[in-house]
């Protein structure tokens, strides 16, 4: 009930702070408080709770720095959660900034790493992801989960490198059943809270560190990028032990590419990306995930004022097809060597850019699945922003990544006051 009560007085201090003026707030300190709600819009047998999204948080932030010398920059949510009846704290991002030479940045503590071209799309984006989140209704900020890390940034006129290393592993936030339901491929049915697996995370130590690198160059206008990356699948994709109901993260490469620029009056992308599994190169093991080449063409143009439209077309390509296919249990969910996806994003502006209609949809012709994201946003006030938006989900097969989350269709409302 604690959290319930927390929720209600987010609301209530959002209200509140409708009308006090943002000169009020004289402290180095900005963020926001939100109160979000959302519920299911069918019966799920397998989920006893209606509602998906039932929290209030506060987000704060600080950032210093000292003249010619460091910066540090802090950001955390404090969050009351009526669902899971909980109340929690959560370091965004906690970070040290230090340029010893004009040309060489180096960062150190949380950081968000984003790389890649991809809308909602990730290649050679290689770092965690918070799914749930995603699904049920929460800012798209929260999508990307932080990595306790270390960066190191050099710059040249045309070239920049970054080298990230990761020594603690932080895992994809990904479906088990806690909140929404999905496909449970060691029962093969759709499974709820009732899943019971075991996450066996990497070892924590120094040879288990994640590496990354990004080399980044601008010729024109045109952004080309080279990717690498050293360490492990960052969503649960092997099966340590399938009676005890046990997954685990298989080690994995990555090697890619992108290229990003003006096309055709609007904004074209091309990304590619070769995963490389090490623990399953020959493609034998069915209990490990094979390794795969992933490739994303993508389009954005503004057809007319405050009218953008954005178009993605993605293809995952299993290697080593034919030996999963003959080490495939019976039983096992089927799967296509191309899976195909596409996706749309419109997004509409109205009435002096105060109200924001927008869509994304994904689609799979391979799968036969797909999942709509429609909203509106209402700018209420420069602070104050309302936000009433769904998740619909379909598909032929349960086993397929919307398929599977047929049943989890929700809407939610979010009331956001920023200062």
């Amino acid at each position: 009930m604690g959290a319930a009560r927390f929720v209600g007085l987010a609301a209530a201090l959002l209200f509140l702070a409708v009308g006090v003026p943002a000169e009020s707030f004289e402290l180095p300190i900005h963020g926001f408080v939100e109160a979000a709600g959302g519920i299911r819009l069918e019966n799920d047998p397998v989920q006893p709770k209606d509602a998906t999204l039932g929290e209030g948080r506060v987000q704060l932030e600080y950032a210093h720095e000292w003249e010619k010398g460091p910066k540090i920059f802090v950001k955390a949510d404090f969050l009351g959660d009526a669902i899971a009846e909980e109340l929690s704290a959560d370091l965004r991002e906690g970070y040290f900034d230090y340029a010893p030479l004009t040309n060489l940045e180096l960062r150190l503590g949380r950081q968000i790493l984003t790389w890649g071209t991809g809308d909602f799309l990730f290649i050679n984006d290689v770092f965690p992801k918070d799914y749930i989140s995603f699904f049920i209704g929460r800012q798209p900020q929260y999508l990307k989960l932080p990595s306790d890390a270390a960066k190191v940034s050099v710059f040249l006129p045309s070239l920049s490198l970054d080298l990230v290393a990761i020594p603690s592993f932080t895992p994809d936030n990904v479906l088990t059943g806690e909140s929404l339901s999905f496909y449970d491929p060691l029962s093969n049915q759709i499974r709820g809270m009732d899943a019971g697996f075991i996450l066996t995370e990497p070892k924590r130590i120094l040879g288990n560190t994640q590496i990354a690198g990004r080399l980044s160059a601008q010729v024109g206008s045109i952004e080309f990028a080279l990717y690498g990356y050293k360490g492990f699948f960052l969503s649960p994709v092997g099966v340590k032990d399938p009676a005890a109901r046990e997954l685990f993260y298989p080690e994995l490469a990555v090697y890619g590419a992108s290229v990003r620029g003006p096309l055709l009056e609007g904004i074209g992308n091309l990304e590619v990306g070769y995963y490389d599994s090490l623990e399953d190169r020959a493609g034998t093991n069915p209990l490990v995930e094979n390794s795969s080449i992933k490739y994303l063409l993508g389009y954005e143009r503004q057809v007319w004022t405050d009218f953008t439209v954005g178009g993605q077309y993605y293809v995952e390509q299993m290697l080593q097809f034919r030996r999963f296919e003959a080490s495939r249990p019976a039983d096992g969910a089927h799967r296509d060597e191309f899976r195909h996806l596409l996706t749309l994003r419109l997004t509409q502006l109205l009435w002096n850019q105060t109200v924001e209609l927008s869509l994304f949809a994904f689609y799979s012709p391979s799968d036969e699945d797909y999942y709509l994201r429609p909203a509106v946003s209402y700018k209420i006030t420069d602070q104050l922003t309302a936000v009433l938006g769904a998740n619909i989900f379909g598909g032929r097969r349960p086993s397929t990544a919307f398929g599977q989350l047929d049943r989890n269709d929700n809407v939610y409302l979010r009331l956001t006051y920023g200062f």
